[in-house]
């Protein structure tokens, strides 16, 4: 079971100050007991003295005075006399010529009972009652120090809450995030240092990004500009054929700058899905139309068992079986693919030599195989499983009967 810091520390504490609790308690007992035993001498001592001065017909004249000299003191008050009497624990009790003496415990404090047909004194001890002062008076101070020091932990951690949540918006996008946990900026501890060399990565990560993304618009920007001047020339050429070709040039590279910014959208997590329905057989029309293949039936055989009907971004899922077909084409020995289309399922197969290394190697960013070994993917296979796993799609890859096999099915953990 996994704990947060803050629980942990909670935890810590709590131990730390049950110890020092049961500590305070147990030394609190003995000095207590300790007490009661020097207290017990005490009184054996004033009623053996006293027994002795009047054997030898030597009486104190005040009563009072002589026990005040061992510490003990009448009991005025005749509600506690009488709560002691009737609730005390008896702990000794002699009979003397004075009369029965008793040592009565009653709340922690020694009480020294004399009984006489014509007398009955109840003395008491202050010592036993405040033995303790200085020692709880030493556990508010421990105790006071040990929960200022827990709840300046606590406060020293609390920044990490908004730490974490700024980061949580970084990393969904949020560029414009600001990581200062701390209203002082310059603060010395640890947690702060991080925050600030954070941020100051933060700052440096969007503007890489906000560089990059300027110098792909400016580009595309700048290559409309010819491709519709060109666009414009191809229909002034009077030869048919030539026209036609360089009109599906033209077309091709406009389409090719759409599918870049698509690209580039897709790799700095800025897309937004736009979900719609639609049938397979649909987006395989548009998948045409992207490849602009001569003869594309020829190149590639379709197979739509069940027209699966699908909820994904249409222009964004058929970018992903574009480049899948595209890459099937390139790197097949027969230069052909299979597109095969079940009820739960899209396979892109072709024919080729097994690759060389695993799958996952050729799934990463500008990866590139030779392609005598069919296995370099290059960025394509990337950029198809990052549109699969946005849509909530796995992409599996199996290598059967001579066939490299790219399946295409949702997600068993979609919500």
């Amino acid at each position: 079971m996994k704990y947060s810091i803050t629980t942990k520390i909670t935890i810590i504490f709590a131990i730390a100050f049950s110890l020092m609790c049961l500590l305070f308690l147990t030394f609190a007992n003995i000095q207590r007991d300790n007490a009661v035993d020097k207290l017990r001498s005490k009184q054996v001592s004033a009623i053996s003295y006293l027994l002795t001065l009047y054997e030898r017909a030597n009486p104190p004249k005040d009563l009072e005075h002589y026990f005040k000299n061992f510490g003990l003191e009448y009991v005025g008050n005749k509600n506690l006399a009488n709560a002691v009497v009737d609730n005390g624990e008896h702990i000794f009790a002699r009979h003397t010529p004075l009369g029965l003496v008793q040592s009565i415990l009653y709340k922690n404090d020694l009480y020294l009972l004399i009984k006489n047909p014509s007398f009955q004194l109840l003395l008491e001890s202050n010592d036993v009652r405040h033995v303790n002062d200085p020692l709880w008076m030493g556990f508010f101070v421990i105790s006071a120090l040990l929960i200022s020091l827990y709840v300046s932990v606590l406060k020293s951690l609390l920044p990490l809450k908004k730490l974490s949540k700024d980061i949580r918006r970084f990393a969904a996008g949020n560029m414009d995030t600001v990581i200062c946990p701390l209203p002082n900026a310059k603060a010395q501890d640890e947690i702060s240092q991080v925050a600030l060399e954070f941020d100051n990565a933060v700052c440096k990560i969007r503007e890489l990004i906000r560089s990059r993304q300027l110098f792909l618009r400016a580009i595309m920007h700048e290559l409309k500009t010819p491709i519709g001047k060109g666009r414009i020339v191809s229909e002034m050429v009077s030869n048919d054929t030539q026209k036609s070709r360089l009109i599906n040039v033209f077309e091709r590279l406009e389409m090719l700058i759409n599918e870049f910014s698509k690209v580039e959208q897709l790799l700095s997590k800025s897309y937004a899905l736009n979900y719609q329905e639609c049938h397979f057989s649909l987006i395989l029309e548009q998948v045409e139309d992207m490849l602009m293949l001569d003869k594309f039936h020829e190149k590639v055989t379709c197979e739509i068992k069940e027209d699966m009907l699908l909820r994904v971004d249409f222009q964004l899922f058929s970018l992903a079986i574009k480049n899948l077909i595209d890459n099937a084409l390139k790197y097949a020995n027969d230069k052909k693919a299979i597109v095969i289309c079940e009820s739960n399922r899209i396979t892109v197969k072709n024919l080729g030599n097994p690759l060389a290394h695993p799958i996952e190697h050729y799934m990463q960013a500008f990866v590139r195989g030779d392609k005598n070994t069919s296995a370099g993917m290059g960025l394509g296979l990337y950029i198809i499983e990052q549109i699969c796993q946005m849509q909530k799609f796995e992409l599996n890859y199996a290598y059967e009967d001579g066939y490299h096999c790219f399946k295409i099915s949702p997600s068993t953990t979609k919500k």
